[in-house]
Protein backbone atom coordinates (compact mmCIF):
# COMPACT_ATOMS: atom_id res chain seq x y z
CA UNK A 1 0.00 0.00 0.00
CA UNK A 2 1.23 3.25 -1.16
CA UNK A 3 1.52 6.48 1.55
CA UNK A 4 -1.13 8.87 0.72
CA UNK A 5 0.16 12.14 -0.91
CA UNK A 6 -1.60 15.66 -0.85
CA UNK A 7 -4.05 15.05 -3.96
CA UNK A 8 -4.64 11.89 -2.40
CA UNK A 9 -5.62 13.92 1.10
CA UNK A 10 -7.44 16.53 -1.36
CA UNK A 11 -9.87 13.93 -3.02
CA UNK A 12 -10.23 12.63 0.31
CA UNK A 13 -11.59 16.12 2.09
CA UNK A 14 -13.51 17.36 -1.20
CA UNK A 15 -15.18 13.54 -1.04
CA UNK A 16 -16.45 14.46 2.40
CA UNK A 17 -17.37 17.93 2.68
CA UNK A 18 -19.97 17.30 -1.08
CA UNK A 19 -21.18 14.33 0.55
CA UNK A 20 -21.67 16.59 4.18
CA UNK A 21 -22.99 19.35 1.43
CA UNK A 22 -25.34 16.73 0.34
CA UNK A 23 -26.82 15.40 2.78
CA UNK A 24 -27.72 18.87 4.22
CA UNK A 25 -29.86 19.87 0.89
CA UNK A 26 -31.81 17.07 1.65
CA UNK A 27 -32.44 17.63 4.95
CA UNK A 28 -34.18 20.93 4.06
CA UNK A 29 -36.33 19.70 1.61
CA UNK A 30 -39.80 20.26 2.19
CA UNK A 31 -42.30 16.95 2.87
CA UNK A 32 -45.47 16.29 4.37
CA UNK A 33 -46.11 13.62 6.69
CA UNK A 34 -49.46 12.76 8.05
CA UNK A 35 -49.87 11.21 11.24
CA UNK A 36 -53.66 9.31 12.08
CA UNK A 37 -55.24 8.67 15.52
CA UNK A 38 -53.35 5.55 16.24
CA UNK A 39 -49.90 6.71 15.88
CA UNK A 40 -49.14 5.65 12.16
CA UNK A 41 -46.92 8.02 10.16
CA UNK A 42 -47.68 7.70 6.22
CA UNK A 43 -45.61 10.79 3.77
CA UNK A 44 -47.63 12.34 0.80
CA UNK A 45 -45.62 12.53 -2.69
CA UNK A 46 -45.09 16.42 -2.93
CA UNK A 47 -46.72 16.69 -6.55
CA UNK A 48 -50.10 16.29 -5.02
CA UNK A 49 -52.73 18.96 -4.71
CA UNK A 50 -52.88 18.19 -0.59
CA UNK A 51 -48.89 18.12 -0.21
CA UNK A 52 -49.10 21.34 -2.09
CA UNK A 53 -51.53 23.00 0.06
CA UNK A 54 -50.37 21.48 3.43
CA UNK A 55 -47.23 23.11 2.15
CA UNK A 56 -48.48 26.40 1.61
CA UNK A 57 -50.21 26.30 4.94
CA UNK A 58 -47.61 25.74 6.80
CA UNK A 59 -45.26 28.67 4.49
CA UNK A 60 -47.92 30.49 5.25
CA UNK A 61 -47.44 30.42 9.38
CA UNK A 62 -43.91 30.42 8.87
CA UNK A 63 -44.33 34.04 7.54
CA UNK A 64 -46.74 34.86 9.42
CA UNK A 65 -44.59 33.82 12.43
CA UNK A 66 -41.62 35.41 11.16
CA UNK A 67 -43.61 39.02 10.62
CA UNK A 68 -44.38 38.64 13.89
CA UNK A 69 -41.12 38.15 15.54
CA UNK A 70 -39.70 41.24 13.34
CA UNK A 71 -42.33 43.18 14.44
CA UNK A 72 -41.32 42.78 18.50
CA UNK A 73 -37.78 43.68 17.46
Amino acid sequence: MKPRGRIDSVNAALGDLTGALRRRRAGREPYVRLHDGDGRVRSLPLDTAEAEALLDAAEAMVDATAARAESRK
